[in-house]
């Protein structure tokens, strides 16, 4: 088969010191598959190419396809994102319980306070709080935040805590909330110099770029040295294939064969 004959896979890297494929699997545009469908995605992703970090979330309606997917690996190989939307410490652990319930898995790899909003970092302290404690268990390995705000970036790394942020970054600046887009990389870059992992997601604006993907990857490989992983976000194995052929050969002169 010309999928098994490709042969483009992700590199690794390491978030927060966690072993990572360089390229991560949002799992947010496979919700409406049904479980084992999308869990033969992931499953394809992860054997044929190496993506083997996939992001999730309760609310994005795809933990069940997670799951599903992640009964077909040893656990360790698979490295897992989720997030709570929690401010208090009942919600927090409300989510996190839901989650390893769900993904039928005794941890996570990583778990963020989602989509921080600007002037609100330390109302979800209290989550945050219990997010560390959790960690100390054993439950979740790195904690962190991920939002659309450049100023919630920079305010996070200077919390030793944090250990790992997510936000959006692309070269039209799109999906920033608050801050331009050289605010954001300034943030971002003051993070990461602080020793947070930092993976950036809307790399192609949510689909907005996908007219130059190309260019779009090129742009924000440009700016590696602050930047561990990438969420491409992708819909289904082709899309993944062919987004990772052109990240590497861009990232890493590495060309697949068509």
């Amino acid at each position: 088969m010309l999928l098994q004959e490709n042969p483009v896979r992700a590199h690794r890297v390491r978030l927060a010191g966690i072993p990572v494929s360089e390229v991560c699997f949002g799992t947010e545009h496979i919700n409406r598959s049904v479980p084992k469908f999308g869990a033969g995605i992931l499953e394809d992703a992860a054997r044929l190419h190496g993506i083997t970090f996939w992001d999730t979330d309760n609310a994005y309606g795809s933990q069940t396809q997670v799951a599903c997917a992640l009964r077909r690996f040893p656990r360790e190989e698979i490295a897992i994102t989720s997030k709570t939307y929690g401010r208090s410490r009942e919600e927090a652990e409300y989510d996190l319980t839901r989650t390893l319930r769900e993904l039928e898995t005794p941890y996570l790899d990583f778990f963020l306070l989602h989509e921080v909003a600007a002037g609100t970092l330390s109302e979800k302290m209290p989550a945050f709080a219990y997010m560390l404690e959790m960690q100390k268990k054993g439950l979740v390995r790195a904690v962190g935040l991920s939002t659309h705000c450049a100023p919630v970036i920079s305010a996070a790394a200077d919390i030793p805590e944090i250990q790992v942020v997510c936000a959006p970054f692309n070269r039209e600046g799109s999906r920033i909330e608050e801050g331009s887009l050289l605010d954001m990389e300034n943030a971002l870059c003051k993070a990461h110099s602080k020793g947070k992992g930092v993976y950036v997601i809307k790399v192609l604006g949510k689909g907005e770029l996908t007219y130059d993907i190309r260019g779009a990857l090129a742009w924000a490989l440009e700016r590696r040295e602050f930047l561990d992983a990438y969420n491409l976000g992708v819909a289904n194995l082709s899309e993944a294939r062919e987004n990772l052929t052109i990240f590497n050969e861009l990232a890493h002169g590495e060309e697949a064969r068509a």
